[in-house]
Formats: C-alpha cells, sequence, structure tokens
C-alpha cells in the first residue's frame, strides 16, 4: 500500500504542475490552497487536542490522547507545502500585483510571508515538541516536573495553535478577496477546523479498536462522540453570528461575498450539501446517540465524521474558489481530484512515517473519568 500511495502522491504532483503551468493555473493553485488549509488544520488540531486534555487532566482515554498525537506527521510536509505557496502568490492574491493602500500595512508581500512561514514553523516546532514529551514513559520517574512541562508545552501551543489557525483563515483564505472583511472570520476558522479534527479523531479511534491497536471501551468512543457534537454547535454558532451581522448590516462589500456563495450556482448547491451533510445529519444522529447508552457498534458515527470531513473540505472549496475567480466551476475535473487525492496520500504517509518514527503505544491503560 506504501507504494500505492506514493504513486497517488506523484500522480497529484504531476496534475498540480502541469496545471499550474497551463492556463487554468488559477484553478489549480485554488485546488492547492483549499488542501493546504484543510489537511495542515487536521495536523495541527490533532496534537492540540491533546494538549487540551493534558491540561484538563482528562483521564478517561489516554489511548486517544495519543491517537490525537499521530497528526503531527503531516506538519514537516505541510510547511514545505506552506513554502511551496509563496510560488503561487501572483495567482492568488490579487493585492501583490495591485496593493491596497489602506491595508498595505498589512497585505504586503515581505510581512505576510515572514508571519505566515514564521508562524507555521513556530507552531509545528512547538507541537513537535510536545508529542516527544508526551510519548515518553507514561510514569516518568520524575512526575511532577515532568508533568509540569508538559503543561506549559500544552499551554504554549494551544496559544500558538490558536492565534496561527486563525491567521490562516484571514491571510491565506480572507485575503483572496481583500476588499472583504470578517472579524469573526478566523474564530470561524479555528472552530471549524477544530469540528473536522474531532470527526477525524472519531475515524482514528474506531479504526484502532477495530485493527487491536487499541482496547477502547464504548463510553470513551462516546465521550469523543460528545465533543465531536459539542463542536459542531460551537461551529455552526461561529457561522450564523457572522452570517447575520453582515445579513442585517447590508454593507455591500460583506454582502456581495455570502450572495456570491449563497445565492449564485454552483455554490449555493454546495452550501446546502455542506450544511444539511456537514452540520444537520451530523447533529440529529449525535443527539439521539447521547441520548442513550453508549452503542457497541460505532459504524453510524464513522459515516457521520466522514460526513463532516467531506463537508469543510466542500466548505474550504467554496471560500476559496469564487475567491480566486468570479467564474470558478467546481473542482470535479480529473486534475482537481488527483491533486487532492495526492494530499490524502501524502497524509496518511506521514501517519506511516510517524508511526515507524514515534512508535506510539496506542494501547494505554484508562483510568476512568
Amino acid at each position: 500500500m506504501t507504494i500505492v500511495w506514493s504513486l497517488i502522491v506523484a500522480l497529484g504532483a504531476i496534475a498540480f504542475l502541469t496545471g499550474a503551468a497551463s492556463g487554468e493555473a488559477a484553478r489549480a493553485w485554488s485546488v492547492y490552497l483549499a488542501n493546504l488549509v484543510f489537511w495542515s488544520g487536521l495536523a495541527i488540531t490533532g496534537p492540540a487536542i491533546a494538549a487540551m486534555m493534558q491540561l484538563t487532566e482528562a483521564r478517561w482515554s489516554p489511548s486517544v490522547r495519543r491517537i490525537a498525537l499521530t497528526t503531527a506527521g503531516f506538519l514537516p510536509v505541510s510547511l514545505v507545502l506552506f513554502v511551496g505557496l509563496y510560488a503561487g502568490r501572483t495567482v492568488l492574491y490579487p493585492w501583490v500585483t495591485t496593493p491596497i493602500p489602506a491595508k498595505a500595512a498589512w497585505l504586503n508581500t515581505p510581512f505576510f510571508w515572514f508571519r505566515t512561514l514564521a508562524g507555521a514553523a513556530l507552531l509545528f516546532l512547538v507541537a513537535f515538541m510536545f508529542v516527544r514529551a508526551l510519548l515518553k514513559d507514561t510514569v516518568p520517574a520524575d512526575h511532577e516536573r515532568e508533568r509540569g512541562r508538559r503543561n506549559r508545552l500544552a499551554v504554549i501551543l494551544l496559544m500558538l495553535w490558536v492565534a496561527v489557525v486563525s491567521l490562516w483563515g484571514f491571510d491565506l483564505v480572507m485575503s483572496l478577496d481583500p476588499r472583504w472583511y470578517s472579524g469573526l472570520f478566523g474564530g470561524y476558522f479555528v472552530v471549524s477546523t477544530f469540528y473536522t479534527t474531532l470527526c477525524l479523531l472519531s475515524i482514528l479511534t474506531v479504526g484502532a479498536n477495530a485493527r487491536g491497536q487499541a482496547s477502547i471501551p464504548p463510553a470513551a468512543v462516546q465521550d469523543v462522540a460528545k465533543l465531536q457534537f459539542a463542536i459542531a454547535i460551537l461551529w455552526m454558532y461561529f457561522f450564523w453570528s457572522q452570517y447575520l451581522v453582515i445579513w442585517y448590516g447590508n454593507v455591500p462589500v460583506e454582502t456581495r461575498f455570502l450572495v456570491q456563495r449563497f445565492f449564485a450556482q454552483p455554490w449555493q448547491t454546495v452550501a446546502w450539501v455542506v450544511f444539511v451533510v456537514g452540520w444537520l445529519i451530523p447533529f440529529a444522529y449525535l443527539l439521539k446517540r447521547l441520548t442513550g447508552r453508549p452503542p457497541q457498534r460505532h459504524t453510524p458515527l464513522v459515516i457521520v465524521a466522514l460526513f463532516g470531513l467531506v463537508a469543510i473540505f466542500l466548505e474550504r472549496v467554496l471560500v476559496v474558489f469564487p475567491s480566486v475567480s468570479a467564474t470558478a466551476r467546481l473542482p470535479l475535473g480529473a486534475r482537481d481530484v488527483a491533486i487532492t487525492a495526492g494530499f490524502l496520500a501524502l497524509f496518511i504517509l506521514s501517519r506511516r512515517w510517524f508511526f515507524s518514527r514515534f512508535k506510539p503505544v496506542l494501547n494505554l491503560p484508562h483510568t476512568g473519568h
């Protein structure tokens, strides 16, 4: 399978390079950017969830915390891909060639790429320091001292995570259309990334159980589902708060962003798919699941988690593509699919590298709630 995934990566790279060199360069770079922020968000939010569990002293599943760490394998690849994004700056960001005087202090090439690359590098470095600290022996000889070190790293990681992922929303996505702005967009980007990673964590937890890598009781899987349910509500709350303020304000420079995506095809259909598949169906299922005893079978949880992942990826497409080109079409062509498959294969291979490099023990004893 490693050879197969490697071939998919190579195919995706060829598809992107040929697309970037063709007359559809904007489309190729749009697919690249949507995938970059999606997979990088998953990669860094896994360690952030583990940091939250560390600070809250969550004892309900050490195995789940270890599973969350494994997404960090993609971080070195992500940093290289962020550097590669620099090559597409003139295609994606109109302010590079046509500066906006009122925003020039923030949207200028040196400062923009310095904060993007330096922020990502610092965040990823702290994430790996935290990962290495957490993958030490479960009970270190100097327990209190090591716990204090882990807590300090967790605090730094979470502060950087919120700041840097917010900037990804503001800088990498919102500045695609530099005349549109929303003060909530960075927070919305963090929360939607958090929701996506919890969906992935549900899938990885159930998968680790099925493969015998871990023995996680139904109650612990139920706790992951509870987190997924809670952040799904928070995601929709952030979306609605942003939408409502822009809509009743009725300022043309703001509302045109929403009109273009929610009232014009093909994006109106995508928006409804994101809402129904990414929120409404998972909300209905999780609400029913969490009102009874923890079920022994988790196939429906995996399905709604997959719905969440697909929906947020479509949401990334929804916010990126219309900003890059007003006439953009849905990325359903062979080249678009190949580029996305290449990113997926890179993520899978990166997790495999993480397992071979760090050899994390996932089957840890549970100490209760």
